[in-house]
């Protein structure tokens, strides 16, 4: 299965830098790895990049991403919250595509942010389940998503 993950990535990077901080990197590379483990690939743009150090274009990066939600079998989405400053304008392009392209999301919700009515209501378009999780990019955020992707690997083998 191809779980493409949308997350903020400018709104993790260290302000001196296009990197992104330290604190994030261990919770992406726990994420990737459980996710290999149980047999998945992934797309994740903050990997791809290198954590900002291969930085690529605007139309690099748009094209990698569209072709790679297009590909993908479900979206595991972080839309963001006050820690990533906001909601991310990429992770909203990309819920577009994927709501064009009848992707099936998986978007995780904190309670204690406002998101957009329209973020909201994405599941009229496309099956969209939502989840909340109140923390942030920690193991509990790792576990709920890996818990997620268990069961859609569940439901595809038809289990």
């Amino acid at each position: 299965m191809k779980v493409f993950i949308s997350c903020p990535f400018t709104g993790l990077c260290d302000e001196k830098k296009y990197e992104v901080k330290d604190e994030y990197k261990d919770f992406f590379n726990k994420l990737t790895s459980a996710l290999e483990s149980i047999g998945c690939e992934y797309y994740l743009a903050i990997k791809r990049e290198n954590w900002g150090i291969n930085y690529q274009s605007p139309e690099e990066s748009t094209k990698s991403d569209f072709d790679a939600v297009k590909d993908s079998d479900i979206l595991v989405v972080i839309p963001g919250n006050k820690i990533s400053k906001g909601i991310s304008g990429g992770v909203h392009v990309e819920l577009g595509w994927a709501s064009a392209l009848d992707k099936k999301m998986h978007i995780l919700i904190d309670d204690d942010y406002t998101y957009s009515p329209v973020l909201l209501g994405l599941n009229v378009l496309t099956s969209t389940q939502y989840h909340t999780c109140n923390k942030f990019l920690d193991n509990e955020m790792l576990e709920k998503i890996i818990d997620i992707v268990k069961h859609e690997l569940s439901v595809k083998e038809g289990n």
